[in-house]
């Protein structure tokens, strides 16, 4: 018993230890919630083109400009405004991203 109390003893860290004022730390949310939703959002990225998907990312995520976007994917700036035209449609048609929206107003 002595050489288990003495071996505690010798630990450096003993645990947390008391403060005079506790540290705000963020609630944590539903981690199933937010998993939910990045399937869902990961899921209509999937049904857009290869190409839809990179204009989208360099114009949303990357904040590119047409002229940048267009220059990376070696194309036309109307060939980037048209093909980020398809894509947002498409995702505003999509039922899972409605149904999403719907969520989050609510």
């Amino acid at each position: 018993m002595v050489n288990t109390w003495a071996g505690w003893r010798r630990r450096r860290w003993w645990g947390e230890r008391a403060t005079a004022a506790v540290p705000e730390v963020q609630a944590v949310g539903d981690v199933a919630a937010e998993v939910a939703v990045r399937v869902t959002v990961q899921g209509a990225l999937r049904s857009l083109t290869a190409r839809q998907r990179a204009v989208l990312v360099l114009r949303v995520f990357d904040d590119l400009s047409e002229a940048q976007v267009a220059q990376v994917l070696d194309c036309a700036v109307g060939t980037v405004n048209a093909t980020m035209a398809h894509a947002m449609a498409r995702l505003r048609e999509d039922p899972r991203l409605a149904g999403l929206m719907d969520r989050e107003t609510q």
